[in-house]
């Protein structure tokens, strides 16, 4: 697991302004959190998010709204990744196929789901008190604090490490060596190639996994 203070003393020491084991300054830390947040954004604006991916389950009857309820820590709008009754899969379908295969007073053990796009998930059939599970995929803006553990693929604390050491060379050396901006480079080139996957363990909240993606 990775804090963003590790990923700010990680660049620290790159600019070699901190021996490995020294205890950063509140200010730096501080600093460092600024620009990492930067960071994040600029990223995005590159197609390069930072996402979550959370398995939430529920006793279940009837459709699903999102927002509400026993989900209602998944906000409206979401993308659905996947759903499962119990341990089958569900498939998923459009809304005019659910329009048109639906059948009012039938219920049983779901096998499709059709996601409106935002608040509504159906599912066919209708269940009654079945065990449902949604993957769904969120895309984070920042890192909460300091000091909160994120779980990160392999190679992304490195790259945010190396892509903030560039972005705050300038301040803190007053120049920006190119052999940092090398790193960045390569670190940054590395993870661009990333296919993402579900990863156990604390993420931005409780369950879930935190991952960066290109949009296209």
């Amino acid at each position: 697991m990775t804090r963003a203070l590790d990923i700010i003393i990680d660049a620290y020491e790159r600019c070699n302004r901190l021996s490995p084991g020294e205890t950063l300054s509140a200010d730096d830390a501080a600093f460092g959190f600024r620009r990492l947040g930067l960071l994040v954004d600029e990223l995005s604006a590159q197609s390069l998010c930072l996402f979550r991916d959370v398995l939430t389950s529920a006793n279940q009857t009837g459709n699903i709204t999102l927002g509400a309820g026993s989900w209602s820590s998944i906000s409206p709008g979401s993308q659905i990744i996947s759903a499962a009754c119990g341990n089958l899969p569900l498939d998923p379908i459009s809304i005019q196929r659910y329009n048109e295969q639906y059948r009012p007073f039938v219920t049983g053990l779901p096998s499709l789901y059709a996601h409106d796009g935002y608040a509504t998930v159906y599912l066919l059939p209708s269940p009654v008190a079945q065990t449902i599970t949604l993957q769904t995929r969120e895309t984070v803006s920042t890192f909460a604090d300091q000091t909160t553990n994120y779980v990160l693929p392999d190679g992304w604390a490195n790259a945010l490490g190396a892509a903030l050491a560039v972005r705050i060379a300038p301040n803190i050396l007053g120049q920006l060596p190119q052999s940092l901006v090398r790193a960045e480079e390569k670190a940054l080139g590395a993870v661009d190639k990333y296919e993402p996957a579900i990863i156990d363990g604390p993420s931005f909240q409780s369950t879930g996994s935190v991952y960066p993606r290109r949009l296209f």
